[in-house]
């Protein structure tokens, strides 16, 4: 198309009137960029004028760091002010009150620099004499042995506020709940000295006024009070107020549990204790599972309600059951018989075992008392009634007992028994334990005046105690040993019932060996055992490898060292959800115990379960 004089006009105008402003929007979004430089490159960070304090902390408490070979560092200004102020804080803190510090950096080629820190730290103050003022019920060697602030030392700032922290921490454990701490710095600058004085008012002691228990749905308010080792007019306590909410989760009926004292306005001592809780479900239903290669599947289930009628009383019932061992009972638990720390339970059972040389049946009741004597330390009681049937007896078992080496008479009878158990547990888990001990000792009595039935005149004591023991050693693995003993012994000239007599061999107590292998067919009257496990963590895994040992005798005077049964091996456990997974292969040396034709096969055994084996 040809162009018109009005197309030229046109096109002229709009370059002549456009063209201006389309150049200044242009350099006024280029100007920055044109003007902007890239931030130096930090060659290195020399520090100069420091004396007490070496470089390399003073460079750790910077965030300006050096790059690396494939990584350059640009200077920021704003961190290095931030850097700047940390070191001064640092000094201060350590005594050098006066200290000054200040950055520059030289220019080197290339856009790099050197950052220098040059520090003025002028003198140390040291502390001349901590004085305490306004205490009257705080005694002043209790505070000053808390104290990290003390003559002759250089002044820490931080130690000065952990010390008045410490102090109101004092206040608290002697129910001065309305102390207050001020602390206050003296300087002298003719000898570079500082004189600190913590002014204490400590108000008067608070007691424990009204106790409000907050939150409960079904739990009666008393099943939360008697719980608690304050009372009404009572000086605050802290260490109590913590045993109490340790108690109160161990009941099992609370998954959160706040004890706190309620601000007061009166011009009482007397504060309100308040008592917030959030109730768990009273229900429970658990199962668990495992396999042997005797027992092959063994499974458990529990159910319970742990908080019938709001009481706290437990009403439930377990069963286990597996190829040997079958197993029912039902009972119900008081946590607090007579209005005192002493649990009871009354409890019904049935338990069928088939051992490798007989089967044995107990259906019977027992009534339990334990006692809480520590928060390490347990008593337990037991007396117990139950009728034992033994059948099935092996061929071998049978030629003993027809050569009279063990009477027979009461494999049916009727037993009355009273045990009596102290239990020592300082584990830190119970299915995992890493560190602490737990030990256990029993003592069994069965005899006519217990109620044993008249054909069974027969008296036995047995004596059983264990003890545990786990050694975290840090890089190391851990170790984790336990060692087992039982004695049984007949009264006023009786016999020993096969089903009292002792057998090792299994995950609980010889590993490498069939259950109650080792003592068959009849058993001893006295038994040891150990287990002896080292314990290597992998990542989430945890490789073990064990050495166990054990025997029995026909009596004590004749348990000499052959008897002993050694077995070997190692496992894997593993976390989960649900808890630890184990699994064991065990192996034994082939021995007295075996068949002949027994070969490695028959005498490795493998076990799975959850937790560690003890």
């Amino acid at each position: 198309m040809p162009l018109t004089a009005f197309s030229v006009f046109s096109a002229s105008a709009v370059f002549r009137h456009f063209f201006p402003a389309f150049f200044s929007l242009l350099l006024f979004v280029v100007r920055p960029c044109l003007g902007q430089t890239q931030s130096p490159v930090i060659d290195r960070i020399v520090v100069e004028g420091n004396t007490f304090i070496n470089e390399d902390r003073i460079k750790d408490l910077m965030i300006t760091k050096t790059g690396g070979l494939f990584r350059k560092k640009q200077l920021n200004q704003a961190l290095l002010r931030a850097d700047v102020n940390a070191i001064e804080n640092f000094y201060r803190n350590s005594g050098f009150l006066s200290v000054r510090v200040r950055s520059t950096r030289d220019a080197l080629r290339e856009n790099r620099v050197v950052v220098r820190i040059a520090i003025d730290e002028g003198p140390r103050y040291r502390v001349r004499t901590v004085a305490i003022v306004g205490n009257r019920y705080l005694a002043e060697d209790d505070i000053r042995k808390n104290l990290l602030t003390k003559a002759g030392l250089p002044y820490y700032q931080l130690f000065a506020a952990a010390d008045k922290r410490a102090i109101a921490a004092l206040a608290e454990r002697h129910a001065l709940l309305d102390a207050e701490t001020r602390l206050e710095q003296t300087l002298s600058e003719a000898d570079t000295s500082i004189t600190v004085t913590f002014f204490i008012d400590e108000g008067e002691p608070s007691r424990v006024g009204e106790i409000r228990v907050r939150g409960l749905q079904k739990t009666h308010p008393f099943v939360v009070l008697r719980e608690l080792e304050l009372r009404k007019g009572d000086l605050y306590d802290n260490s109590k107020m913590a045993r109490s909410q340790t108690r109160l989760f161990q009941t099992g009926l609370f998954r959160s549990v706040r004890m706190e004292p309620a601000r007061s306005d009166s011009a009482t001592h007397a504060r309100d204790l308040l008592v917030s809780v959030i109730e768990l479900p009273g229900g429970e239903f658990s199962f668990g599972g495992g396999f042997a290669s005797v027992e092959r599947f063994r499974g458990s289930f529990s159910i319970a309600h742990r908080n019938f009628l709001g009481r706290a009383i437990t009403i439930g019932t377990n069963a286990q059951a597996s190829l040997l061992v079958q197993q029912v009972d039902a009972g119900i638990t008081q946590p607090w018989l007579f209005k005192t720390r002493t649990t009871g339970t009354l409890r019904g059972f049935f338990t069928r075992q088939d051992r490798r040389s007989h089967i044995q049946r107990e259906f019977g009741a027992s009534i339990i008392g334990v006692r809480e004597l520590s928060r390490a330390l347990r008593s337990q009681t037991t007396y117990t009634i139950k009728n034992v049937r033994v059948t099935s007896l092996s061929d071998s078992l049978t030629a003993i007992l027809q050569g009279s080496s063990v009477a027979d008479s009461l494999r049916s009878r009727r037993e009355g028994s009273l045990t009596q158990l102290v239990l020592y547990d300082t584990r830190d888990d119970l299915l995992n334990p890493t560190q602490g001990m737990f030990s256990q000792v029993q003592a069994n009595l069965a005899s006519p005046w217990l109620g044993s039935s008249s054909a069974n005149q027969n008296s036995t004591l047995t004596l059983n105690g264990v003890l545990r023991k786990y050694i975290p050693l840090g890089r190391f693995p851990d170790i984790a040993t336990s060692v087992s003993f039982g004695y049984v012994r007949a009264l006023s000239k009786g016999v020993i019932p096969l089903d009292k007599r002792l057998l090792l061999g299994g995950d609980k107590s010889v590993r490498g060996y069939a259950i109650h292998q080792i003592g068959q067919p009849d058993g001893g009257v006295v038994a040891f055992s150990s287990q002896n496990e080292i314990r290597i963590p992998v990542g989430s895994l945890l490789f073990a490898g064990f050495v166990d040992l054990g025997g029995t005798g026909k009596t004590l005077a004749s348990f000499v060292l052959n008897d002993i049964q050694i077995g070997y091996g190692g496992g894997l456990r593993i976390g989960t959800p649900i808890g630890m997974i184990r699994g064991d292969i065990g192996f034994h040396p082939k021995g007295d115990i075996d068949p002949p034709t027994a070969g490695l096969y028959e005498r490795t055994y493998f076990y799975f379960g959850l937790g560690q084996a003890f």
